[in-house]
């Protein structure tokens, strides 16, 4: 049958890191960033032990103890067996199932999902430790090719063991207009970025209107000259996240129009449109209202950061409010749900990008099949998202690209010095 182990703990750790001066991220105000960390344990028939491991943003929510009482119970005993990528498949995402239901009485979306999430992630990190091979490589195996109608196309097992992965677009969150900053320092830190060879940056939207307006004018007048490139909707340029930030289309609008991107700026058709997107206007539910921001702006529209309803995703396609689909790869449920999202999307020739967790998005949906998303990564970190002093390995990012590892499993560990994953609850 092949590598197989059965779960025996599932662990949990929590780590909060205060952020140098806080963020207004639409209506919230950020001042620390906690995050929960999994460890799932398993044991061979000949006495190993392997583990896999997982972690996220706990949005100030009590997520280790959600995977201790609502998840835990129903992975500890469970088989997973990684012979190869269908093999894998099936045992995580029996798993994967066995939670859903287990906490359906009070999960299916939401909080509940992000835990079943955190835990569907750890069970791929062991499969692929188990296998001795990348998360990358088993997902591949057995997967369906793009523009497939038939899920199961591929033969099992037609990636090679030995394959190498090819390098990922890349998105950098490259500066938040923090308070005190005018719009010259702002641009100043995003040029900087582009010229370290980053295509696609993001910022946050500021309620400042004047402020967005000065920062959105330097950016489309310098940047095109320091990439490159132009504009493209999904692949360069500048992203604003408005994370959630107006109430309605009237609103949204309204700024919009202030900042001096709609109309003709931005209207669909343009060779280069104002923005190369804009991401999460209103709550990702307000199907309707997205629409409308789409269609009188003329703005590539994504959204997608925090969803846990994949029905969220198909309300938004059929209004047409979804240029560019964002997958959380936790919030959604884990790899089992977002992998074949990515490459649902991807067939159709839709440009997918991920929200945070690099190290395991970067896994997702073949060699194109997702932009993935970082922080800056330098030694003394950054003062957004202190994330990747978390983690020890992951992908290499270089010219606007991330390279998934070659390391078994997801090919990250996390810090023990943040994490204490090792006494079992």
């Amino acid at each position: 049958m092949g590598p197989a182990a059965r779960v025996v703990a599932v662990r949990t750790a929590t780590t909060a890191v205060p952020l140098p001066q806080p963020l207004r991220l639409g209506a919230m105000a950020v001042e620390r960033r906690e995050y929960v960390g999994v460890r799932v344990v398993a044991e061979t028939d000949d006495g190993r032990t392997v583990a896999g491991e997982s972690y996220a943003l706990t949005r100030e929510a009590p997520m280790a103890e959600l995977v201790d009482r609502l998840v835990a119970p129903h992975v500890v005993g469970r088989e997973v067996v990684a012979s190869d990528g269908v093999t894998a498949r099936e045992s995580v995402g029996a798993a994967w199932d066995a939670a859903l239901r287990g906490s359906a009485i009070v999960g299916r979306v939401g909080l509940v999902r992000r835990a079943i999430g955190l835990v569907d992630v750890a069970l791929w990190d062991l499969a692929g430790r188990l296998a001795g091979r990348p998360v990358w490589s088993l997902l591949d195996d057995g997967a369906e090719p793009a523009g497939s109608a038939h899920p199961g196309a591929a033969e099992h097992g037609d990636v090679p063991p030995g394959a190498v992965a090819a390098p990922r677009a890349a998105i950098l969150v490259a500066a938040y207009p923090t308070p005190g900053r005018t719009a010259r320092d702002v641009a100043d830190e995003v040029l900087a970025r582009a010229r370290a060879g980053w295509p696609l940056l993001k910022i946050s939207r500021s309620p400042d209107r004047t402020l967005m307006r000065d920062l959105l004018a330097i950016l489309r007048a310098e940047l095109p000259g320091v990439t490159g490139r132009p504009t493209v909707a999904g692949r360069s340029g500048v992203v604003v996240d408005v994370g959630f930030g107006w109430r309605d289309a009237d609103e949204a609008l309204a700024d919009l129009d202030a900042w001096g991107v709609t109309g003709a700026a931005g209207q669909p058709g343009d060779a280069e449109p104002a923005l190369a997107w804009l991401e999460d206007p209103l709550l990702p539910e307000d199907a309707v209202g997205a629409a409308r921001v789409r269609d009188a702006s003329g703005l590539p529209l994504s959204v997608g950061d925090e969803v846990t309803d994949p029905e969220v995703f198909a309300h938004l396609a059929m209004l047409g409010a979804l240029d560019v689909p964002r997958v959380d790869v936790v919030a959604i449920g884990g790899i089992t749900v977002a992998d074949p999202l990515v490459r649902a999307w991807t067939a159709r020739g839709m440009v997918v990008s991920s929200h945070v967790y690099p190290e395991v998005s970067v896994h997702l949906g073949g060699a194109a099949g997702i932009g993935v998303e970082t922080f800056d990564r330098s030694a003394a970190g950054n003062p957004y998202d202190p994330a990747p002093l978390l983690v020890r390995g992951g992908p290499v990012f270089d010219g606007g690209h991330a390279t998934p590892p070659d390391a078994p499993g997801l090919g990250f560990t996390l810090d023990p010095d943040r994490f204490d994953l090792e006494a079992t609850p």
